[in-house]
C-alpha cells in the first residue's frame, strides 16, 4: 500500500482542528448560533447544532483521528475510515457555511470543508482500488452493504424529491429564506453528495467492482457519523423543547444498522489479523471479488 501523502496528513489534522473547535465553542457558547426570535423564544437552531457538535465530537473526529494513525502505519481498514470521516466533515461544515444564520464561526466551518477536500481526494487518489478489494475475505457482506445503501439512497431520493416536485409543479419558486433556505441547502447537499456515494456503492458492490470495497468503507463510515449525528440532533432539539429523546429513535436505526454491518466488513479485511494473506491460487480459497454477505 502507498504511504499517506504527506500534504493529505497536514490538511487533515487542519481539518479536526477546525471542526473540534467549532463544535466546543458551538457547546460552550450560546452566542454560537443567534436566535431566529428575540427570547424567551426557543433557540432551535443552536438546540440542534450542538447534538450534531457532540457526535462529531464523539464519533467522527475519533474515527478520523485513529483512522489516519492506522493508515500511516500501513492499515488499509484505517485508510477506509480516515476517507469516510473526512467525507463527513466536508457535508457537515459545506452545510453549515452556506446555510444561516451568519455566525461568528462562519470561518472555521469554511476552513474544516476546505481543508478537508484535497485531503479526501489525495486520499483517494492513492488508493490501489486492486489491492484493497483483495484484502476482503469471504466474509465481507457485500450484499447486505450494498443493499443497505441503496435503501438510504431510495429513502433519501423519495423524502427530498417529492418535497421538490410539488413546489416544482406548483409553481412555488423563489427566494428561500430562513428554515426554508437551511432545507433548501440540505436537499442539494443530500441529492448531490449522499445519494450518488450510496447509489455507488450499491451497484460497485453488486457488481462486484474492486472499486466497490472502497466506495463501500467510505460510505458505511459516513453513515454511521452521519446517522449518530442526525439523531443526537433531533433528540437535542426535542429535549431543548420539552420532549422526549424518543421523538428520534426512529433516525437511531441508521447508525445502528451501519454500525454493525461496519463491523462486519471492517472485520473481513483478513490482511491485518496477523496471519499471513492466503495464496488466491490455493484450492479452496475463495476469491475476494465473489464473496457474498
Amino acid at each position: 500500500m502507498k504511504p499517506l501523502p504527506r500534504a493529505a496528513v497536514i490538511l487533515s489534522l487542519a481539518s479536526f482542528a477546525c471542526a473540534a473547535a467549532a463544535s466546543i465553542a458551538t457547546l460552550a457558547w450560546s452566542g454560537a448560533f443567534p436566535p431566529a426570535a428575540p427570547p424567551p423564544a426557543l433557540n432551535a437552531a443552536l438546540a440542534e447544532a450542538r447534538g450534531w457538535s457532540v457526535a462529531t465530537l464523539v464519533t467522527a473526529l475519533p474515527i478520523l483521528l485513529a483512522g489516519l494513525l492506522a493508515a500511516r502505519r500501513g492499515s488499509e481498514r484505517g485508510r477506509l475510515a480516515w476517507l469516510g470521516a473526512l467525507g463527513y466533515l466536508v457535508y457537515t461544515y459545506l452545510e453549515l457555511a452556506v446555510s444561516p444564520p451568519f455566525t461568528a464561526l462562519f470561518l472555521p466551518y469554511v476552513a474544516a470543508f476546505a481543508y478537508a477536500i484535497p485531503a479526501l481526494a489525495l486520499g483517494v487518489a492513492e488508493i490501489d482500488r486492486p489491492a484493497v478489494a483483495a484484502a476482503f475475505d469471504a466474509r465481507v457482506p457485500r450484499r447486505s452493504v450494498a443493499l443497505f445503501a441503496l435503501v438510504v439512497s431510495g429513502l433519501l431520493a423519495a423524502a427530498w424529491l417529492k418535497d421538490i416536485a410539488a413546489r416544482s409543479f406548483g409553481g412555488a419558486f423563489g427566494w428561500p429564506v430562513g428554515e426554508q433556505l437551511i432545507r433548501h441547502v440540505v436537499q442539494a447537499l443530500d441529492l448531490g453528495l449522499q445519494l450518488p456515494l450510496g447509489i455507488a456503492t450499491g451497484v460497485l458492490l453488486l457488481r462486484r467492482r474492486p472499486g466497490g470495497y472502497v466506495v463501500g468503507g467510505i460510505w458505511l463510515v459516513n453513515a454511521v457519523c452521519m446517522g449518530t449525528a442526525l439523531t443526537a440532533m433531533v433528540a437535542s432539539g426535542a429535549l431543548a423543547a420539552g420532549r422526549g429523546v424518543a421523538e428520534a429513535a426512529p433516525f437511531a436505526a441508521l447508525p445502528v444498522i451501519a454500525v454493525v454491518l461496519a463491523v462486519k466488513f471492517f472485520g473481513a479485511i483478513h490482511a491485518e489479523r496477523g496471519a499471513p494473506r492466503p495464496d488466491p491460487r490455493a484450492p479452496g480459497v475463495p476469491a475476494p471479488a465473489a464473496a457474498t454477505s
